[in-house]
């Protein structure tokens, strides 16, 4: 039977960190499962119950897991796949019972292991994993090792010495072969910006402080008040929420190329943008994208989209010109459609249009509105009945971006000017000594373009009604109540938000460097050495004839370490530089009793040595061999002495 607690006891912890990392691949109820049998287990182990039977344990697994298939549709191939390899360690762990048993469940725990990084890019993550590689490799050596055997940390250190370099080489050098098979679909929950812009959907949005995206730019850093990125274009509006044109966003083709009648020279911004999981397909850029790495498109409208959902983080590039984005033949009419409601937004658009026949100024007239008219802007706006944009704009009066936006584009299509809302992030957290602009979903955004001689024109009513939100941040002109809503928790204690910013910082530079480290930078990387080739050529032969026989003479010394008794090699660890003095074929008491001969003041201290070392090699006496290694320890100064004093003669 097996009595090993502590492994027990490892292994149940191992499951429980892998249930928390695969958590968001499971609904409530799987994890729950999951939950309650592992800890049904560890009482089992802390009770020093026996295990489950076999047969009981089958049965539950297979009704389990007819109950997980059952909910393939919803769940996906790949979670599905991820809850079997955990009802496997989980079935594999409750009906242990024998030592042999637990092979198959170290290495079910290796998949999973590895499968965390499916769902997980993050460094921490990345740094939580490796404990738990750590945990899972130290329980397969206990699983065969003698009850007494310690580990050689020496020995260890030396090969990591030898495998890091080699590790190293491997993920600089080795060539990124297309996967043998396409991982299914994940069905998760999407983050950030979706395709529907209800009032109040944004509000909820900015009260998560997570990253969005990070960004480093080629050059310096656009004002500010440029700093508007574009990721859904919402043109379908039903009378309350505004919807994303599917077809036109994410279709590939030919992009909307920049405005080439600006008056002036645009200004042209190359960056890199690092952005999280989203599990959505729309992304992130600045005015009008001209040019994108292989891994992303733009769409019609100037909209930047991937090939499929982001399910992990992902880096791409992108160069962008600081100009209107110009209208295809389909904006006008798509943009000119209006539902039905909201009579005194249309009187009042209509009122404007008589006034200010010209498109510029009935927008200025309209930028005057929002600052001359007592506007509020609030995280708390109050709920709008039917006709909400009647209700926000003559009414409460308070609202939050997608308010403004929302009943702007309204009053632009009443008026016959062809509108659309515009959803994105504005600002960001720029970061001078690590380079890079950090976007939160905090800065979600939303505003308006509006259709004027064949051009789409940014107009963002948030800059009338609330100028300071635009130039400075969203925490500067909210009031102190809602302020706290934004720091709330643990973000109230300055020391933590310290140290989330520098983890924040490590996890940049881990994407830039690692995760960021993809088929074009190995082909650069490639492309460098061929290019100085003639002088890193014998450079990189030299140290590959050095690893390799570096490599041959640890295996050399490690196989014959193996092939020793405990006894022998631990004479061997502490005395080596003593027994270079030994002829090969001369045993190692009789060289110990010719140092007593000549050196009769070590003479106690060498019986003793001989005497443990004869009954730990011949009568296998575990208390002489744990006697005779801390003798070695103890005198191992007097030792030093002794070799210094052969080498003298």
């Amino acid at each position: 039977m097996l009595e090993r607690k502590p492994l027990l006891l490892l292994w149940s912890g191992i499951q429980f960190t892998l249930l928390l990392l695969l958590n968001q691949a499971f609904a409530l109820w799987v994890s729950a499962i999951f939950a309650l049998l592992m800890l049904y287990r560890l009482l089992t182990v802390l009770t020093a119950r026996p295990a489950v039977s076999l047969r009981l344990v089958n049965i539950l697994a297979g009704i389990i897991a007819l109950a997980f298939f059952l909910q393939l549709k919803q769940s996906g191939v790949l979670h599905f796949m991820l809850q079997i390899l955990l009802l496997a360690a989980t079935a594999r762990l409750l009906a242990l019972q024998h030592l042999y048993e637990a092979r198959q469940l170290v290495w079910v725990h290796y998949f999973l292991i590895a499968s965390c990084f499916i769902l997980h890019q993050d460094m921490l993550i990345a740094v939580i994993v490796l404990g738990v590689l750590l945990a899972n490799l130290y329980s397969h050596y206990r699983l065969f090792s003698v009850a007494t055997a310690k580990i050689n940390w020496l020995q260890t250190g030396r090969a990591m010495l030898i495998i890091l370099p080699l590790w190293l080489g491997m993920f600089l050098l080795f060539p990124r072969l297309p996967p043998f098979w396409q991982i299914p679909n994940i069905k998760a929950a999407t983050t950030g910006l979706s395709d529907s812009l209800d009032p109040g959907s944004i509000e909820q949005l900015v009260q998560d402080d997570s990253p969005a995206f990070r960004v480093e730019f080629a050059s310096a850093l656009p004002a500010r008040e440029q700093l508007y990125w574009r990721a859904r274009l919402y043109e379908d509006f039903d009378g309350r929420s505004w919807q994303v044109n599917a077809s036109r966003q994410y279709q590939r083709g030919n992009h909307t190329p920049a405005n080439p009648d600006t008056g002036t020279s645009a200004t042209r911004v190359d960056y890199s943008i690092i952005a999280e999981a989203s599990q959505q397909r729309g992304l992130f850029a600045l005015a009008t994208p001209v040019s994108s790495s292989d891994n992303v498109f733009i769409a019609p409208g100037g909209m930047l989209s991937s090939h499929k959902p982001i399910s992990q983080r992902v880096s791409y590039q992108v160069s962008s010109v600081l100009a209107p984005v110009v209208a295809t033949s389909a904006d006008e009419q798509l943009n000119l459609r209006l539902a039905p409601g909201n009579p005194q937004t249309k009187a009042f658009a209509t009122k404007l249009k008589q006034q200010y026949p010209d498109t510029d100024k009935l927008v200025q007239a309209l930028a005057n509105y929002y600052s001359q008219q007592p506007f509020f802007y609030s995280l708390t706006p109050p709920r709008l009945g039917s006709n909400s944009i009647d209700a926000f704009l003559f009414d409460s009066r308070t609202g939050f971006c997608s308010h403004y936006a929302s009943a702007t584009a309204v009053i632009l299509r009443h008026a016959g000017i062809p509108a659309r809302v515009v959803g994105g992030y504005q600002g960001g957290i720029w970061y001078p000594q690590q380079g890079y602009l950090a976007v939160r979903q905090r800065e979600a955004h939303a505003w308006v373009e509006y259709l004027h001689k064949s051009v789409w024109h940014r107009f963002d009513p948030t800059a009338f009604v609330a100028p300071e939100r635009i130039l400075n941040n969203l925490d500067s002109m909210l009031p102190e109540q809602e302020r706290a809503l934004l720091n709330s928790g643990w973000r109230q204690f300055e020391l933590l938000q310290s140290l989330r910013q520098q983890f924040m910082h490590l996890d940049y530079y881990w994407s830039v460097w690692v995760l960021g480290f993809n088929d074009n930078e190995q082909r650069e990387l490639w492309r460098s050495i061929r290019q100085h080739l003639p002088v890193l050529g014998y450079t990189l032969l030299l140290l590959a004839v050095i690893t390799f026989a570096a490599v041959t003479l640890y295996l050399a010394r490690v196989r014959h370490n193996t092939t020793l008794p405990e006894a022998s090699r631990l004479l061997h660890q502490y005395l080596a530089s003593l027994l270079k003095a030994k002829l090969p074929q001369q045993p190692v008491s009789v060289f110990l009793q010719g140092c007593i001969a000549k050196y009769p003041q070590y003479s106690p201290m060498l019986n003793d040595l001989i005497s443990l070392y004869d009954k730990a090699l011949y009568q296998n006496d575990a208390a002489a061999l744990a006697q005779l290694k801390a003798e070695l320890k103890q005198h191992r100064h007097q030792l030093r002495r002794l070799h210094r004093a052969i080498k003298n003669t």
